[in-house]
């Protein structure tokens, strides 16, 4: 099964946890998994997202000092 790049994200904390390197969270909702015995995930596809993820932060936060936030 191919799993598309919008139903894959990248988080730093999950359930009250944190961790540097992160979980890869799969959004299998809207999917019919009837016989479905595995995923297959490109991990360039994950590092991609990471990075993506990572750029997000730093701009959050260059916004911030810029309004004079932390």
């Amino acid at each position: 099964m191919l799993l598309s790049r919008d139903k894959i994200g990248y988080t730093t904390t999950y359930q009250g946890q944190t961790s540097e390197a992160g979980w890869l969270v799969l959004n299998i909702a809207n999917l019919d998994l009837e016989g479905v015995s595995k995923i297959y995930i490109d991990l360039r596809d994950v590092e991609e997202i990471r990075a993506g993820k990572s750029k997000e932060s730093e701009a959050l936060e260059k916004a911030k000092k810029l309004l004079g936030g932390e």
